[in-house]
């Protein structure tokens, strides 16, 4: 018994330890170092996993009773369970055992059982590429009365199976060293988040990162942080990380988001209380305002929605008269009111559809509008149709823009080079009229990429041999042409210079 405790440790439980005879119970675990895959064959039944892999068998139990003529002249006295094993392949091992005590007798046996059933097990029963799992056919003249246990359906053994795989994973993670993939420090399992989708983090980078998310608001992006994954993050593991209070706060904006996501939900312009949309109108359940869900004022059957411009025009009407009415020059609610519409006016581009102003805070120019849900163009304001994308607005408004850049700079140029008043000197070798650069003669033709005078109209190779004392002066004044208005008669209708 010394060696048996000294050998397997706290896989042997001693069931009596003053009890004579002695018994005791060893848990044996069959070797699969690189994991073993289960195959199930169930007749008839399609929709069920054929084929799935595990790290870790559960054990075999192997409870022994030690009489007072062993080993010399009796072997232990016996039990085995088996989880995923049915009772007839139960049944084998035992007879295995038997033989086992047969080839060396009067010799201590139960060491060499152990050693037989971790290495010899699976081979016994040709499970060396993997375990087959199958209901049995056989009755219960054929077990043998050694085998313990319950008689389980092919279903709960695949379960037993896969839960005990994940319970000794699990407990695997928790002892073992790992990197977060985040700030890549190594810390124990014990101190990692892992999520359901089977990616880990560390507890300092999940706990900032909902933290983050939370206090900005963007509780839609609480994810798995895995760049490839996105996979959900259960409630109960963040109220773990996020605490009460900004788990209550998680709670409210993931509500408000989803309402906000409800085409025919709408917010009460008073209280802000979440409402049901009946044909653009409303009527809030908390305190009782019927609005119109479009221009959120007060319902109006029959009549037309007010623009922004108008509804600013009306209050600021409607302050002048409470002003003249009451003399009181202070501050009011409608001159708050006055303020936001000049700044939705000022900063907003209207949807188009629903007259909603919506204020673009990055992104490119297609919008989605949140009260009707419709898309439109940010930069010229229009529904988006597969004639008028978003993109193809872009491109016509850098055309329109380029071409009046270019407008303006031929405007700019001709102003600099006053060509309205002055004479043209046409290109003595392409014949492209050109103008000079202030009073300089040397002009410059774009056409042939040549120099010429403008005095003497000749094709200049050298400016300092054509101007000087001896040739051309370079910088002269050109007189201006005057235009002519001759006197109207009846033959003539036009003017001439």
């Amino acid at each position: 018994m010394l060696a048996l405790e000294a050998i397997y440790g706290d896989n042997l439980n001693i069931l009596g330890e003053n009890s004579v005879p002695r018994y005791f119970q060893i848990y044996v675990y069959c070797e699969i170092p690189d994991g073993i895959s289960v195959s199930v064959e169930l007749p008839g039944v399609d929709d069920y996993p054929t084929k799935f892999s595990v790290e870790h068998l559960a054990p075999i139990s192997l409870t022994c009773l030690m009489p007072p003529s062993y080993p010399s002249h009796h072997s232990p006295y016996f039990t085995l369970a088996v989880q995923w094993l049915d009772n007839v392949k139960i049944s084998s091992l035992c007879d295995m055992l038997d033989s086992l005590w047969a080839q060396q007798p009067g010799q201590e046996v139960i060491f060499e059982w152990v050693q037989w059933l971790q290495s010899s097990t699976l081979s016994h029963f040709g499970f060396d590429d993997g375990i087959v799992i199958r209901d049995s056919e056989s009755t219960m003249d054929h077990v043998d009365v050694r085998v313990v246990g319950e008689i389980l359906s092919v279903e709960d053994v695949v379960q037993q199976l896969i839960n005990y795989n994940e319970e000794q994973c699990q407990e695997s993670f928790l002892q073992g060293f790992h990197v977060c993939v985040i700030c890549f420090s190594e810390y124990k399992g014990i101190d990692f988040i892992k999520l359901p989708c089977r990616h880990y983090f560390c507890r300092n980078c999940m706990e900032t990162y909902s933290q983050m998310h939370v206090k900005e608001g963007s509780v839609m992006k609480i994810v798995c942080p895995d760049d490839k994954c996105g996979g959900f993050v259960p409630p109960n593991l963040l109220k773990r990380l996020l605490g009460e209070a900004d788990f209550e706060r998680w709670e409210r904006l993931l509500l408000e988001r989803t309402l906000d996501a409800m085409a025919d939900v709408a917010y009460c312009p008073r209280c802000q209380t979440a409402c049901l949309e009946d044909e653009d109108n409303a009527q809030c359940p908390k305190c009782l305002f019927s609005f119109c869900t479009r221009c959120r004022d007060r319902r109006h059957i029959g009549e037309r929605c007010l623009t922004p411009e108008e509804k600013l025009l009306s209050l600021q009407e409607r302050e002048k008269v409470r002003h003249l009415n009451k003399g009181d020059t202070g501050p009011s609610k409608l001159v708050d009111e006055i303020s936001s519409i000049k700044e939705i006016l000022r900063s907003c581009v209207p949807c188009p559809h629903c007259g909603t102003g919506i204020t673009r805070v990055s992104g490119c120019n297609h919008m989605l509008c949140k009260n009707c849900g419709k898309l439109f163009c940010y930069g010229c304001g229009k529904p988006l149709t597969p004639a008028h994308t978003s993109e193809q607005c872009r491109i016509d408004y850098e055309k329109r823009t380029a071409k009046v850049d270019l407008v303006d700079a031929i405007k700019e140029l001709q102003k600099k080079l006053k060509v309205g008043g002055y004479k043209p000197h046409p290109c003595p070798n392409c014949h492209l009229i050109t103008y000079k650069l202030g009073n300089n003669n040397h002009v410059f033709c774009e056409g042939c990429q040549v120099h010429h005078c403008a005095l003497c109209r000749k094709v200049v190779r050298k400016s300092s041999e054509h101007y000087g004392p001896r040739g051309c002066k370079q910088h002269t004044a050109d007189p201006e042409i005057t235009r002519i208005r001759p006197k109207k008669n009846d033959d003539s209708q036009s003017e001439s210079l």
